[in-house]
């Protein structure tokens, strides 16, 4: 070999002689044959209009200028939730998620997988069980969307039925995500109303449409307008006399305050992790799908992921950890596995149980009545000024304000509330032509936030 060899790119491995002998292999001339199924008229064509810069270093300081530019929720007020929230993560959870021996593991799904890092999820498991009220928890899925997608799955091949019921008062994305679920399951989907009045399901539609051909039911408790599903044992109560499962969404902070899923009858519950210490916001990721369901025998068989159980050794008196339930499809079920989960978020559901266990019942307990207490300040307040919620249920931390800001003046209202250095919640139309704002409280927001919240809506109102 020689010194030209290896010339090339100063950030790329592969010299012009490497590209050459793999496009001989691949028996093409151009690296850009490779992109020949992409039709024409999608490519772009020109050059990408990147500066150029002399050095590293002025690269770096180009980079810093336009990063700096970005505004966190450190210096804007967060009022967004919908499934995410804005947290705390202590100085020590994350010097504990760092130690090379949970950070640089993959999916540890192998079977080398090292005790201390099953110990750790089935200490996770333990923990989502207690919260939800389950019997087991997988450890773990995505997020809460395809864990939506995953329990109607389920659903289905435990009853060996092909129809899903859902209420609308779902979030969009999560929605959008259970949608895509069960189109190549041959799933069908119908929607319950949610009240007009009170933002909750519609008991009494929901029972007229129940029969004995649906799979399951999906129900968010709070549910995505916020309100809290208080009649929810009753449907419940319907549904298993006509053999359907209950999947229940459930905001897991909410649990401090509220019954568990399984306290009140629910098959499955699913939820979002980030928000009990997952990890930040983070531009939307990673998330953490929590999975948890009440034991049946057959039934867990069709759980998607897998499961870390506690056994003895050879040893008397010892205890190991271990894989205990794989049902996916890199293992010897593959076509025939119960979901095409192939990965898990191990480092996210660790980071969660270092959370809760930092926190314990009285932090999580106390962390649950702020967001409660804030939220329903922010209501009072609010009305004061003559600006009502959408719905009149009882919510948690979570509720619609009716501002109807015109489709043509949304961009006007976020760039008015991000002068008062405020995230302003989630816009929500239910006419295609107005915004309501989904305002959602977490346990970072103090009091002179939640004023300066209702002094900047009292001023675009006015």
């Amino acid at each position: 070999m020689t010194e030209d060899d290896f010339k090339g790119h100063p950030y790329l491995a592969n010299s012009q002689k490497d590209l050459d002998g793999m496009m001989e292999y691949l028996g093409i001339k151009d690296v850009n044959d490779l992109y020949s199924d992409i039709p024409e008229e999608i490519k772009f064509k020109g050059d990408l209009d990147i500066p150029f810069y002399e050095s590293e270093y002025a690269l770096m300081e180009a980079i810093k200028v336009k990063l700096s530019k970005n505004l966190t929720t450190r210096e804007l007020r967060s009022f967004i939730g919908g499934g995410v929230l804005d947290i705390y993560v202590p100085a020590l959870q994350d010097e504990i998620l760092r130690r090379t021996e949970f950070y640089s593991g993959y999916t540890q799904y192998q079977e080398e997988v090292s005790q201390g890092s099953l110990q750790a999820l089935f200490e996770y498991q333990s923990m989502i069980c207690e919260l939800t009220g389950m019997d087991l928890a997988n450890a773990s899925l995505y997020d809460w969307a395809t864990g939506v997608g995953e329990a109607a799955l389920m659903c289905a091949r435990i009853t060996k039925r092909n129809k899903f019921l859902y209420t609308s008062a779902i979030a969009p994305n999560r929605e959008a995500v259970l949608k895509n679920y069960v189109t190549g399951a041959k799933l069908s989907l119908e929607i319950v109303p949610h009240d007009s009045t009170t933002g909750k399901m519609d008991i009494t539609k929901a029972k007229e449409m129940m029969d004995e051909t649906f799979a399951g039911i999906y129900i968010e408790n709070p549910n995505f307008f916020g309100v809290i599903e208080d009649e929810i044992e009753e449907i419940i109560n319907d549904a298993h006399e006509k053999g359907i499962r209950v999947v229940v969404g459930a905001d897991m902070n909410s649990l401090a305050l509220m019954k568990s899923p399984g306290e009140y009858g629910a098959d499955i519950c699913i939820g979002e992790g980030q928000t009990i210490g997952g990890g930040p916001l983070n531009f939307g990721g990673p998330l953490l799908g929590i999975m948890s369901m009440k034991y049946d025998k057959r039934d867990i068989r069709q759980l998607p992921g897998r499961i870390v159980g506690i056994t003895i050794t050879q040893k008397e008196g010892e205890r190991a950890f271990c894989n205990t339930l794989q049902t996916r499809e890199q293992h010897i079920k593959r076509e025939r596995a119960t979901s095409n989960i192939c990965t898990n978020e191990a480092l996210v559901a660790l980071s969660c149980a270092v959370h809760l266990a930092l926190l314990g019942k009285e932090g999580y307990k106390d962390s649950a009545e702020t967001m409660y207490l804030s939220s329903h300040y922010v209501a009072s307040e609010l009305e004061k000024k003559g600006i009502k919620r959408v719905f009149t249920g009882e919510f948690f931390n979570s509720f619609l304000i009716d501002l109807k800001v015109p489709k043509s003046k949304k961009k006007e209202f976020t760039n008015f509330m991000l002068e008062r250095k405020i995230l302003a919640g989630i816009p929500y139309s239910f006419d295609g032509e107005n915004y309501d704002y989904l305002i959602t409280t977490s346990y970072l927001l103090c009091e002179d936030d939640l004023n300066d919240f209702v002094k900047a809506i009292g001023e675009w109102r006015n």
